[in-house]
């Protein structure tokens, strides 16, 4: 009877606690309870009901007594947190859409709106940048795909919220409060946050195996400071291997309550700021090898065929690109997308160690913390502190540091990979505005040493006309008899341009032409040559789309076709070449290719066929086939006769998709469907030409756009846009399109040519003061400016380091920019 009147009075004392402390315990009380339902369980004791048998032993009448009062407790225990909840966490609206999109990229509000809805009908970025301006602030493409790769973000952020909110459900784990703030989380991180107290520990994990010896609720009382204390001599149970002293008894429990600390919602919201407040390096270092030859065995037999070669180069090169990182030690805060690039590539091909360094700061700021929402109520004595200490610091080395180092690492690979994106596409879009080579016969060489100078003349159509091979670098063979070969060939064909690859032999093969040029065999005159980059021709030249073009033609000489067309016409042959072969971005090979091929047919979705907007590559296999079995299309129209082009498929390419008047004899039913006028605004663009009074059918003619212009300059544009009843941005595009020339390739209008060269100065000629012209080969982004690498002074200038080369920065430059270089 004492024991059970003692008892009794324990959990009387501790309800009055509780009670006086409702505030705080609140926070500590699970967000998937009912409010009411957690405060009837913590009424007064006079409410719950003890039965003692009449007539039992008081031994029997203590032990009954003690498993109703730590039934009912455990009770209290399973409502307990695992999820505080705090100012960060504080009640929100659930965002729509549209609403974050602007609040993310800092766009007007209406905007984004018009942007959603547009993404929704499946708009390409091509037609909204050309026919909806009006709906989206007159956003640059490069702009809008920034802003489409952030609503890609937030609709899979809120399709993972629904399916977390589904499952949680289903298991009747949530309440509306924790719904709501699910889909009020605004990142990936927040929603993660929220989600972790939810997640089941793996089933083989050290906590379950504790919680399924019967210790959780040994461990909350403990983490809690629950009655009565816990002795740990009364939990040995001998008959268990896992229990059979107190040391282990003592392990299990920590085991639980470290999980249960590394799985709190304000734990890891709190572990999340101070992430931000204190200074952590990242430190890169050499791998240690006993030697470089045992270096170089280690990382061939470690690393994956595809990813070594998606590094690219051989082992000795690439562990040299990487001396930088041999003892490297940066704040992540400062750390530039290149170089988390290259530290990752360096990581994976074994090159590097990486490891991130936390100061004791942070440790001791999150124990606060830890301690303050756990240890600051309850009984207090010295097993639970022991456990505690011991606890937190099994939590903190196994779990908050490696998740702490986990995010930090995702958080730099997002950005870096965001960046490389961009920096490829914006290379790409300047690539493929080279200016094409119209109406010239070339010849391009893949050069070579043991396998020759593979070449391959094509015609002004980029016909092949003659393929072969040229051996000017063999020991036996006189340099200038081929350079004759070379002559006859050019003048059999009358071609005067040579396009010569950047690749292996490729400086020698210079150092030929010049030589032919010197000696007359080459007319200085007629001939000129210049250099073309042969990124992913060898790919190219083994794919199926070249196999399906060239059935007959050997895989060396399809690169020399490659290489002489890409001056040709440079659009039309870089789309063929998988994007990671292009070599025009930064670590573009560690970039998801989904991502780049995303990036590639949305720079060039307004050029060729199967990147035409609204296109896919079976859709442009359709219209072929229609083109073939039924002759060329009359009007734009007729595309919606071909078999799986519909009405919205239509809307997207029509404006994109010219009628050639050639193809038909010269005679078309409307001139209108060979100018960027989109269908939907010929009524508009009639009654513009009516009221010029000109006639449709000298659309295109310098007199019809000298009217149009004077007509323009003259009218009131804002007039028109009421009496048509349309956007003034719409009217806009009109009057573009009825301006320009019929056929007119709008990359003419860029200042993009290819640098021509008759002879080649040796970097050893040069001398301070000289002025040397380059042409660009890639963009990055390096520190706060833009560095500007010109290919052959890059490899050189690392031969040569007593000279310098002074690099223009500023402004506006492109890849394959011809740029003036001062020594």
């Amino acid at each position: 009877d004492q024991a059970v009147e003692k008892q009794i009075n324990s959990r009387r004392k501790k309800n009055d606690t509780e009670k006086t402390k409702s505030k705080k315990r609140k926070d500590l009380l699970s967000n998937n309870v009912v409010n009411d339902a957690v405060e009837e369980r913590l009424e007064p004791i006079d409410n719950d009901v003890i039965l003692i048998e009449n007539g039992a032993d008081d031994a029997n009448n203590a032990s009954r007594a003690e498993t109703q009062i730590n039934n009912t407790l455990n009770n209290n225990n399973e409502s307990r947190v695992t999820t505080g909840r705090s100012s960060f966490w504080a009640r929100r609206k659930v965002w729509t859409i549209d609403e974050l999109l602007a609040e993310t990229t800092a766009i007007e509000p209406t905007a984004a709106k018009n942007i959603v809805q547009l993404f929704e009908k499946e708009n390409t970025i091509p037609f909204i940048c050309r026919y909806r301006r009006d709906l989206i602030n007159h956003l640059e493409p490069e702009r809008l795909r920034e802003i489409k790769s952030t609503y890609m973000e937030i609709v899979n952020l809120r399709k993972k919220a629904e399916t977390i909110v589904s499952q949680l459900a289903k298991e009747n784990t949530i309440n509306e409060e924790i719904r709501t703030e699910m889909l009020c989380a605004k990142t990936p991180e927040e929603l993660e946050f929220l989600f972790a107290p939810y997640k089941p520990a793996s089933k083989g994990s050290l906590a379950e195996r504790a919680k399924a010896l019967g210790l959780e609720q040994f461990a909350d009382r403990l983490l809690y400071g629950d009655p009565p204390e816990v002795i740990l001599k009364q939990l040995v149970n001998s008959k268990i291997p896992e229990m059979d002293d107190e040391e282990k008894v003592l392990t299990g429990i920590c085991h639980i309550i470290s999980h249960n600390i590394s799985k709190h919602t304000g734990v890891l919201e709190e572990l999340r700021k101070l992430q931000h407040c204190h200074r952590i390096n990242l430190k890169s270092s050499k791998t240690k090898q006993s030697s470089k030859e045992k270096n170089d065995k280690t990382t061939l037999a470690s690393t994956s065929d595809s990813d070594y070669q998606k590094a690219g180069h051989n082992n000795k090169n690439d562990e040299s690109k990487y001396e930088h990182y041999f003892e490297f030690q940066a704040d992540v805060r400062q750390l530039k997308p290149h170089q988390v690039l290259a530290i990752n590539r360096a990581e994976k091909l074994k090159f590097l160690t990486v490891k991130l360094l936390i100061a004791d700061y942070l440790k001791n700021d999150i124990k606060r913390y830890v301690r303050s929402i756990f240890m600051a109520d309850g009984l207090q004595y010295p097993l639970r502190t022991q456990v505690f200490e011991r606890a937190f610091e099994e939590c903190y080395q196994k779990k908050l540091q490696p998740l702490l180092c986990r995010q930090i690492r995702s958080d730099l690979n997002e950005k870096a990979k965001k960046a490389s994106i961009d920096v490829f596409g914006k290379n790409l879009k300047q690539l493929l505005l080279m200016s094409p080579l119209k109406g010239e016969r070339i010849l391009g060489i893949d050069p070579g040493f043991t396998n020759g100078c593979k070449y391959a003349l094509i015609s002004e159509t980029a016909d092949v006309l003659e393929t072969g091979v040229l051996y000017p670098h063999r020991r036996n063979t006189d340099p200038e008899e081929i350079g004759e070969q070379l002559a006859k060939i050019l003048l059999r064909h009358k071609c005067k341009l040579i396009a010569l690859g950047n690749g292996t032999a490729c400086r020698e093969t210079e150092f030929w032409l010049s030589k032919l040029f010197e000696i007359g065999i080459l007319d200085n005159e007629e001939v000129r040559y210049s250099i073309v980059s042969e990124q992913g021709a060898s790919i190219y030249s083994c794919s199926d789309i070249a196999r399906k073009e060239f059935p007959r033609m050997d895989t060396n000489h399809i690169s020399a076709v490659s290489i002489a067309r890409r001056l040709n016409d440079p659009l039309s042959e870089y789309v063929k070449i998988e994007p990671r072969h292009i070599g025009v971005g930064m670590y573009q090979h560690d970039i998801g290719e989904k991502l780049l091929n995303e990036t590639l047919s949305e720079v060039v979705s307004e050029c060729g066929c199967r990147h035409i907007a609204g296109l896919t590559e079976k859709k442009a296999d359709k219209i072929i086939e229609h083109r073939l079995e039924n002759g060329p299309f009359r009007t734009r129209k007729d595309l919606l006769s071909v078999k799986s082009i519909g009405e919205k498929t239509f809307v997207q390419c029509a404006g994109f998709i010219r009628i050639d008047p050639r193809s038909l004899g010269g005679s078309i039913d409307n001139l209108l469907d060979c100018t960027w006028v989109h269908p939907e605004s010929y009524i508009i663009a009639k009654k513009i030409i009516s009221k010029c009074k000109l006639n449709l059918k000298d659309i295109g003619s310098k007199d019809f756009i000298k009217k149009i212009t004077e007509f323009i300059d003259k009218c009131d544009i804002n007039e028109l846009t009421d009496n048509f009843n349309i956007p003034k941005e719409r009217l806009e595009i009109v009057f573009q399109a009825l301006q320009r020339e019929l056929f007119k390739d709008y990359r003419s209008e860029f200042d993009k040519k290819p640098l021509f060269k008759q002879g080649l100065t040796r970097i050893t000629e040069l001398s301070v003061g000289d002025v040397v012209t380059g042409k660009l080969d890639a963009i990055l982004l390096l520190n706060n400016i833009s560095i500007y690498f010109l290919p052959e002074v890059q490899k050189h200038a690392i031969e040569y380091k007593k000279y310098l080369f002074l690099l223009r920065r500023g402004g506006q430059i492109n890849v394959d920019e011809n740029l003036e270089t001062l020594v």
